[in-house]
């Protein structure tokens, strides 16, 4: 049983989709769930992503926890690059608090808070993930071309707070890897004001994301738990 967190949004859905076609899904999203589901997917819909309004979401757990069922994995969609009232900053002098503080709290605060509220509901014994989408330009070693200040920050933030995780839960989930996946550049809202200078073969689809990603998830060890991983597979720098 997977469950999938942000499971409306277009890379979200897709990963509803692809999972979904192999195992049981809880679809978590803020939105109502689409007209038609597969039966394979029960979908849960909250008010936030905030602990408060995860009750749903515990309700749901505890239902197929009881029935038998395990977790096999926990994907969070999760992230946020612009908005209607702001897009990346390009220079320092764009900087504005408000703006850094929602990127921190969409795109680090909440994800930890997740898997905080999530440890519970996971197999002490068995193999499980935690994935996080992250973003390669939240490498500090990677990062060449400056600008994006929060939207970077918050996302080298949240591969801290996952590698931070990842130490301390080795000691009570042995076969549990957190990992954080940048899936590259994908036709979502996400990307959609940035995607006129990409070539068409460095935009992806949602689909092919998804199946990339889930390559990835396949892959993991825990010996390698906390790390960042790009959607070929390999290991990004911090």
């Amino acid at each position: 049983m997977r469950i999938i967190i942000g499971a409306n949004g277009g890379l979200g859905r897709a990963l509803v989709d692809y999972y979904s076609q192999a195992e049981p899904v809880i679809a978590v999203s803020r939105t109502a769930p689409p007209v038609s589901l597969a039966a394979e997917v029960t979908w849960v819909q909250v008010a936030g992503y905030q602990p408060e309004h995860l009750a749903p979401l515990f309700e749901v757990l505890t239902e197929q926890l009881a029935a038998g069922q395990v977790v096999s994995g926990v994907l969070s969609a999760i992230g946020l690059l612009h908005t209607d009232s702001y897009q990346p900053e390009k220079r320092l002098a764009d900087l504005n608090l408000a703006q850094l503080q929602h990127q921190y709290q969409v795109n680090a605060i909440l994800p930890l808070l997740l898997l905080q509220q999530l440890v519970p509901y996971l197999p002490r014994q068995q193999p499980c993930s935690f994935v996080q989408l992250s973003a390669k330009v939240g490498s500090i070693t990677d990062n060449h071309l400056g600008g994006w200040y929060s939207y970077r920050a918050s996302k080298a933030a949240l591969n801290m707070l996952l590698k931070t995780a990842a130490i301390e839960l080795r000691r009570t989930h042995k076969q549990l890897t957190i990992a954080a996946i940048h899936p590259g550049t994908t036709d979502t809202e996400l990307s959609k004001p940035f995607q006129a200078r990409l070539t068409p073969d460095k935009l992806y689809s949602a689909q092919l994301s998804a199946q990339r990603i889930a390559a990835v998830i396949a892959q993991l060890d825990p010996q390698h738990s906390g790390a960042l991983w790009h959607w070929d597979g390999t290991l990004l720098p911090f």
